[in-house]
């Protein structure tokens, strides 16, 4: 009678990858010592291994953190300096009492298209030549998003720009005269900026404008009629100072 004798597996000779293999499909019930032992020579295997260099994690991450401006490529300094001003072209949209020429807003269309199209392209180009720029804006959904959506986001802020921002600006540098102009308004609805409103009708040369009232000045009058308005005209439009309804 011979007893037949299982020689105990060389895992010494295994890769990482076979032993990891081995432990999958092993019978832990049946070959308790050989799972050990292929357990104990993986985990052998693994301390051998070098640890991750720091500066590969370093390198790594740098590309996933926002750069500093001193970082950026000239181009996107150049971008990112052009979206501050657009952005702060919506304040000034926001928070001024100004009324645009119409001359000037029946031919901005072709300066609106035009602007946003050069800012766009100019944005994309920045993506495309700085590397580390594009991968900080990529790194998560809301990057990509944005990535995405600037077109739309770019085509509003030149609007802004072209149609109150650029003309205030002029108006500001150029000569302009103290006057006193009358308007037809009819009450408006209410914003977060301005809760009692009225708007002002288009005039001969001046576009429609906005005055913000207090609760009982708004309350007490007609939903429609005529306001003497003061301000200061120019070649640009007209920057609203006071009002009187009498």
């Amino acid at each position: 009678m011979s007893i037949a004798i299982t020689e105990q597996p060389n895992y010494a000779a295994y890769s990482i990858e076979e032993l990891e293999d081995v432990l999958e499909n092993i019978d832990k019930q049946a070959f308790p010592e050989r799972y050990q032992a292929a357990k104990n020579e993986l985990a052998a295997k693994q301390a051998t291994l070098p640890p991750e260099s720091d500066t590969d994690s370093a390198h790594q991450d740098e590309h996933f953190t926002r750069p500093k401006w001193s970082e950026l490529h000239p181009i996107t300094r150049i971008s990112n300096g052009a979206f501050f001003v657009l952005i702060g072209a919506m304040f000034v949209s926001a928070f001024t009492d100004f009324i645009v020429i119409d001359a000037w807003l029946d031919n901005s269309n072709w300066a609106i298209a035009l602007l946003t199209v050069v800012y766009i392209a100019f944005y994309y180009f920045t993506i495309f030549v700085d590397k580390r720029h594009a991968q900080y804006l990529t790194k998560d959904l809301r990057g990509k998003m944005t990535v995405v959506g600037m077109p739309l986001l770019a085509f509003f802020l030149c609007f802004s720009f072209i149609d109150k921002a650029l003309p205030y600006t002029l108006h500001l540098a150029s000569g302009k005269q103290e006057t006193e102009l009358k308007f037809a308004y009819e009450k408006g609805s209410g914003s977060k900026h301005c809760r009692h409103s009225l708007l002002l009708k288009e005039s001969d040369t001046l576009s429609d404008g906005r005055l913000c009232l207090n609760q009982s000045e708004h309350k007490r009058l007609p939903n429609k009629g005529w306001v003497y308005v003061k301000g200061y005209e120019s070649n640009f439009g007209f920057d609203i100072e006071g009002y009187r309804f009498r």
